[in-house]
């Protein structure tokens, strides 16, 4: 017997531009739709500063660009869970979908987890990738300020990063593997009107290296085969990003969706698959423009192909019309008031760090919580504490389920400026935020006090029960931005590790508010995760991007 609560006409995996695209047209045509999404709704996309070439829209930003696709999503009835997808079962006509979170049965899939970016494999990337070597100039680019940088791309990314890091770097030097820029003229030539950008065709990285940080860089022409060895004077420190395409996630899908060489899902003019009812969209695709217009087109080209099929499916299988939750007008309606309202409190200025429109948002949120969970505020006399005040007194009274608190600090040594979570007893998680939740890392703070509250984010059993079984006492210090939006899974990941295991504290800690700790781990990218170990009082410090099980192994 199906359960029907978990039964859907269709199952996005992947919550960017290509997967709010499918939700939308999917569910505005009545079916019931759920979108999983194991970090961060937006994608890549989200890190972009400007967007200029969206049509039909003068120029915005890529976090407000997703967020207005997924209210119109969730206007129209799609369902939203943060989980990640394990595997599927997709050759019958009722397809599974195994997750963190339970099975899901559903009549059609859209995958459209997008790419990560790709590593060259130059001497010295790995060792030095933190301290020195970036792939992300809106996440690290104001940590190379007055700095030389060196790119390694010659496609879009390349370009656009380029001109991004002209706001920190006192000079950028483009390295480019082929004799020409791979993007549109009109894009690379953009660059002419920065001339502290120089470019330097047929160039591969040889190797970059250092003691701590980057000391020197030797790149090669690959047609001449003359080297070039950069070493900046006075034993400065230099940057090196790099933008040399994307990875699509895919590897999760083993063999079950056919792929080319690269790794990229093969579709049909429709984004269907090599499996009826299966679809794919966005940058996981094989196409010759990865761009979110594109990927909005996929998302709408994939569902509207896969409408037709679950229409099919219904009267083959003889299965009624699947309820959906009420479409709540009123939430709207209030959702619509509060952007009215935000708009106004933006006209005047005002500093406000949880919006109207977020609030009303957030009760939804609450509502799901188990039990209550305790916000205290630990507070001195900097400007940092004054905000921490502000913050508190915007959190204060949105659900009873929240209790929120305010300490001095008494003792430097033991506590920080800062948001400690405390469960219903009043017992400290061992979960903190010295950081103001927001930006990338306002959903991590949300979820973190989720998984105190219960029941919390579904995971692995199997990835559950290497957490309960760490015995070592582990405190974890992660170093992040506000604007990385590689920094939450990490985040997230660690808290989750610390709400199952009391052994383990995990504490957020922004750049902005510490910037000690840059000099202290020698940080130059983010995210960074430091593990002491109160055992033996070791101390590792490690950077990137890491999923929850790659967490959990490198604590292990």
């Amino acid at each position: 017997m199906v359960n029907m609560e978990k039964m859907y006409d269709a199952i996005i995996v992947g919550g960017g531009p290509a997967g709010l695209s499918a939700a939308l047209y999917l569910a505005r045509a009545k079916y019931k739709v759920l979108v999983i999404e194991k970090a961060q709704l937006g994608g890549q996309i989200r890190i972009t500063a400007d967007v200029v070439n969206y049509p039909g829209i003068l120029t915005t930003n890529g976090s407000n660009l997703t967020n207005t696709m997924y209210q119109q999503a969730e206007n129209f009835g799609a369902e939203f869970a943060y989980g990640e997808v394990l595997d599927m079962d997709l050759e019958q006509d009722i397809k599974t979908v195994h997750t963190t979170l339970g099975d899901y049965k559903t009549l059609g899939v859209i995958i459209a987890t997008g790419a990560n970016p790709r590593k060259v494999g130059f001497k010295g990337e790995k060792e030095f990738q933190g301290r020195g070597v970036a792939y992300c100039a809106t996440c690290d680019g104001e940590f190379f300020t007055g700095m030389d940088v060196f790119v390694v791309g010659g496609g879009f990314a390349a370009v656009e990063e380029s001109i991004f890091l002209t706001k920190y770097a006192k000079s950028i030097t483009i390295l480019v593997r082929k004799g020409e820029f791979s993007c549109a003229k009109t894009v690379s030539d953009e660059l002419k009107r920065y001339p502290q950008i120089k470019v330097k065709f047929n160039c591969e990285i040889q190797e970059a290296g250092g003691d701590q940080m980057l000391n020197y860089l030797v790149y090669k022409n690959n047609q001449t085969g003359e080297e070039t060895r950069f070493e900046p004077e006075n034993g400065e420190t230099f940057g090196v990003f790099v933008f040399a395409g994307y990875i699509p996630n895919t590897k999760w899908l083993g063999n079950k969706i056919k792929l080319n060489e690269q790794g990229y899902v093969i579709t049909d003019e429709n984004c269907q698959t090599n499996i009826p009812a299966v679809y794919a969209a966005g940058d996981l695709c094989v196409k010759n423009l990865r761009q979110v217009v594109t990927a909005v087109a996929d998302g709408a080209i994939a569902a509207t192909s896969l409408e037709k099929q679950i229409s099919q499916l219904h009267d083959k299988l003889d299965l009624p019309e699947f309820s959906r939750p009420e479409i709540d007008q009123e939430r709207i309606s209030s959702r619509k008031q509060a952007l009215d309202e935000q708009k106004t409190t933006d006209s005047k200025e005002e500093t406000q760090f949880i919006s109207a429109e977020i609030r009303e948002q957030l009760k939804g949120v609450f509502a799901k919580f188990a039990n209550p969970v305790k916000v205290r505020a630990w507070v001195d006399e900097s400007d940092f504490s004054m905000e921490l005040k502000n913050f508190m007194g915007e959190l204060q009274g949105i659900d009873p389920k929240i209790e929120t608190d305010i300490k001095a600090i008494d003792d430097p040594e033991k506590y920080q400026p800062g948001l400690q979570l405390l469960d219903a007893e009043g017992h400290d998680t061992g979960i903190a935020f010295h950081a103001i939740p927001g930006g990338h890392e306002f959903n991590s703070f949300i979820i973190a006090m989720y998984n105190v509250a219960g029941p919390g984010q579904a995971i692995d059993p199997a990835i559950e029960a290497k957490i309960k079984e760490l015995s070592a006492h582990l405190r974890i210090n992660v170093v992040v931005s506000l604007s990385c939006t590689m920094c939450p899974e990490v985040v997230m990941g660690t808290q989750k590790v610390a709400s199952l295991n009391r052994n383990v504290t995990a504490e957020v800690y922004d750049l902005q508010h510490f910037p000690e700790l840059r000099k202290k781990y020698n940080i130059m990218s983010v995210p960074c995760m430091i593990v002491h170990n109160q055992d033996t009082g070791e101390e590792k410090v490690n950077f990137g991007k890491k999923s929850l099980e790659e967490i959990v192994n490198l604590l292990s």
